[in-house]
């Protein structure tokens, strides 16, 4: 009697248990899923220019504020010793612009600034005053004979030479003397001239300048660095940062992807990476065209992490892909779930999820 008294209770709470679950449409489920990056994150290129060496691989744990990547500017050294007469471009401003308007970026005055456009015809006449070459030394003194300068020749034209000076005190007002021999014996004299100034040598650039060296009023030698700038247009923001070329973390990343190549020269916009938000995680499942009809948008599973000792969390379904895959008979779609992720879980983890 007993016996079948349990049997009976045993019947009862079977009964029971499948009718609340049919009642509430919760029939058993389980479904292998995989932790996805629910956002993913397309890291371009700021400027055009040539990428400096970078470590960053799939995988990779960015934290915010560190610099992934970094475009190389186009570097401008000056070609001649001068002084640096006008600069009319600073960091984050239109290269073009200031040629635009000013010629040049910038402008270098000659460290010899000076030259004696001079005619035969005003020296003494020798055979050997007009047998002149390019590079021959000279010798510069004033009319008052009271300034003195070294000078070379660095032209010669038809009953003509140019001899740029070097150095000395002469006064830009005055008449000099060119001679041939350092004595300035009148016999030697090749010619008489007034100084005219060089024009200043121009530096260039395009796009926008990205790093200014120098100022008006530096005295500056061939090699020193002047300035930098990328050929592009930099958005108003991009360029009030300290380093308007390099791209940095906006929060901790997870690298996916790197699509850069070591010393590879890149367009400004062109695709280097692709990551997604530490913690921005959900799961993607399969679910059978017979499941689907036992999964409606909101219900919440119970995501288990066995693999992986992860601790189990619950997962909301949030939208099913409306494009099937053939499978046998059946046909698979792919179900996302939202999630809040524990501690210890990592992109790529299997779940299993049941209800």
């Amino acid at each position: 009697m007993k016996r079948i008294l349990s049997a009976l209770c045993v019947l009862i709470i079977l009964t029971a248990t499948t009718a609340v679950g049919v009642a509430q449409g919760q029939e058993a489920l389980i479904l292998s899923a995989t932790v996805c990056p629910n956002t993913e994150v397309a890291l371009k290129a700021p400027a055009t220019g040539e990428l400096r060496h970078f470590s960053l691989k799939a995988g990779d744990v960015v934290p915010a504020g560190e610099t992934l990547f970094t475009v190389e500017p186009v570097k401008v050294y000056a070609e001649i010793d001068g002084t640096v007469a006008g600069v009319y471009a600073g960091a984050g401003e239109s290269a073009d612009a200031a040629t635009a308007r000013y010629g040049a970026v910038m402008q270098l005055e000659y460290e010899d600034r000076y030259i004696l456009e001079c005619s035969e015809q005003t020296g003494y006449n020798s055979e050997e005053n007009r047998d002149l070459f390019v590079g021959t030394p000279v010798y510069l003194r004033s009319a008052n004979e009271r300034h003195f300068a070294d000078g070379v020749i660095t032209e010669v034209s038809g009953g003509g030479f140019v001899v740029s000076v070097l150095g000395g005190d002469l006064v830009y007002t005055q008449d000099v003397k060119v001679y041939r021999q350092s004595d300035y014996d009148n016999r030697t004299l090749l010619a008489r001239a007034k100084l005219k100034s060089i024009p200043p040598y121009g530096v260039h650039a395009s796009g926008t300048v990205v790093e200014l060296a120098v100022a008006r009023g530096d005295k500056v030698r061939a090699g020193d660095f002047l300035l930098s700038y990328v050929p592009d247009v930099l958005e108003p923001e991009q360029r009030k940062r300290t380093h308007p070329t390099a791209l940095e973390a906006e929060e901790d990343w997870v690298i996916l992807s790197v699509s850069a190549q070591q010393g590879a020269s890149v367009q400004k916009g062109q695709l280097l990476a692709v990551v997604c938000p530490v913690g921005d995680y959900r799961l993607e499942a399969q679910a059978k065209e017979s499941e689907l009809r036992d999964l409606q948008i909101g219900d919440r599973l119970t995501a288990r992490f066995e693999e992986a000792g992860a601790p189990t969390v619950e997962a909301t379904l949030t939208a099913t892909s409306a494009l099937g895959v053939a499978d046998g008979d059946e046909s698979r779609y792919t179900v996302y779930f939202s999630l809040e992720p524990s501690e210890g879980m990592l992109l790529g983890m299997h779940a299993t999820l049941e209800r």
